[in-house]
């Protein structure tokens, strides 16, 4: 506990620094990633679990961390896995990348076109899917509203939606509530290849260890979280609610060969993958998975200090969210709370009062927040642990906080008037399990991608499929 108190006063004090310097990192985009230093490569996107974007792509909205799955045995032989890309949709338009049919699961055919031809597949009357050609109102083929249709491209061609190719074959149904589900069912291999650009992107080659590493995590995430998504008929997502997947559009020939060379190679816990969380960056500490969501004690979720024995600084000081800074005026900080803190269980009536204090209360054991008050004229606003992040909004964007690892105080005038709320912290994402840019730090030091996941995720052993 002594070493997490100094950390976490070494934290405060270079976040304080940073926030001070003439030159700040640049703001990243909306979604709260940040972009690279100039020079560097772009910043791993990182697991957000529990996150709701800015745009409500997947799941509930707001729907808050993942809840862990059931424990299955069904990862021992599986070969492929089903992605969800789209639920609800109103139609969708499909297309192969060499001739392509679409057939029923009795391998009957719908409709058949050219390699590089769409159709539209839409809800019709009664619930029935139509099929139409661009341009045609009269529908060239009907199925079952009941039905599962395929979508088969010839010569291992690639099916293709929203101006992406993917590898594998769709299946294509009607969603629960209305319109049509889209999913892709690919190879657990070929899936990686499409995880790890949109992950952890396409740094160095003096990070090629890191990269490996990403692969082993990803596909050890894939298989623990095997039928996630089962009510909506397909594994998981692939966006931030589980992992980002984009189909072929960022596949490269560095990720492609990291996934060949730890090709089946997965992490185990008491004999089953391990929920291998990850963020973009930790700050110098990870987290206690039960620190930052109401998820039970795991023995290989433990916060570690992301850096050498002998070095004060983390390995993933790399990254441009290493530590930042952020302020808002008064009014702008009461009116962002007034709008996100309630929805995260805070008492609005403490809102409608004027800014007397902002403060950390408590923290965890690996330092970040657990509590933080806001108080006002009308009383207190307490939030509390990683919801932190939703209920305080980055300065003019509806991005969330970069992290929890933060500390929070007030500038004030010659007569104590608040002047200003100002955060500064460290990372990026919710700290649990493997830190990306730490992870490249630790590559470019000579530490390989086996020792690099030891070192995330303990008491863990390497398997193979």
């Amino acid at each position: 506990m002594r070493e997490v108190r100094r950390f976490v006063v070494a934290l405060v004090l270079a976040a304080v620094a940073a926030g001070c310097a003439a030159s700040r990192p640049r703001e990243g985009p909306a979604d709260g990633t940040q972009a690279a230093p100039s020079g560097a490569q772009p910043a791993p996107a990182g697991i957000k679990h529990g996150r709701t974007p800015p745009r409500t792509t997947a799941g509930v909205p707001g729907g808050g961390p993942p809840a862990p799955p059931p424990v299955s045995d069904a990862w021992r032989t599986a070969t492929s896995v089903r992605i969800g890309l789209r639920t609800g949709a109103p139609e969708l338009l499909l297309s192969g990348s060499t001739e392509w049919r679409l057939v029923r699961p009795d391998s009957s055919e719908v409709a058949s076109e050219k390699g590089g031809v769409a159709l539209r597949v839409a809800r019709g009357t009664g619930g029935a899917l139509e099929i139409t050609r661009r341009g045609s109102p009269e529908p060239i083929a009907r199925a079952n509203g009941r039905d599962t249709l395929l979508l088969l491209a010839q010569d291992r061609g690639f099916s293709g939606w929203s101006g992406r190719w993917y590898r594998g074959s769709f299946r294509i149904f009607a969603s629960a509530d209305s319109g049509l589900t889209l999913v892709n069912e690919v190879g657990l291999e070929s899936y990686l290849r499409g995880v790890l650009p949109e992950e952890i992107g396409t740094p160095p080659e003096t990070d090629f260890e890191a990269v490996k590493a990403q692969a082993v995590a990803a596909r050890s995430y894939t298989l623990s979280f095997l039928g996630r998504r089962a009510a909506l008929g397909f594994d998981l997502w692939a966006t931030v609610e589980d992992q980002v997947y984009g189909g072929t559009a960022r596949e490269n020939a560095q990720s492609n060969r990291a996934v060949l060379a730890t090709r089946g190679e997965l992490l185990l816990s008491d004999g089953a993958p391990i929920r291998a969380l990850y963020s973009s960056a930790c700050g110098g500490r990870t987290a206690n998975v039960e620190d930052v969501w109401p998820w039970p004690w795991t023995p290989y979720l433990r916060s570690v200090r992301d850096a050498d024995e002998n070095e004060p600084t983390g390995y993933c000081s790399l990254s441009a969210n290493y530590r930042w800074r952020e302020e808002w005026g008064v009014d702008a900080f009461m009116e962002m709370l007034r709008k996100y803190a309630p929805p995260e269980g805070a008492d609005a009536s403490a809102l409608d009062g004027n800014l007397l204090d902002a403060a950390v209360t408590s923290r965890s054991r690996s330092g970040r927040v657990s509590e933080v008050v806001v108080k006002t004229t009308e009383g207190k606003c307490v939030l509390r642990g990683d919801r932190v992040r939703w209920s305080i909004r980055r300065p003019g964007t509806q991005a969330i906080l970069r992290s929890s690892f933060i500390k929070i105080g007030v500038l004030r005038a010659a007569d104590g008037a608040p002047l200003k709320v100002v955060v500064t912290g460290g990372g990026n994402g919710h700290g649990i399990g493997m830190c990306q840019w730490g992870a490249m730090g630790m590559a470019r030091a000579g530490i390989s991608y086996r020792e690099i996941l030891r070192h995330y995720y303990k008491a863990t052993r390497f398997a193979h499929l």
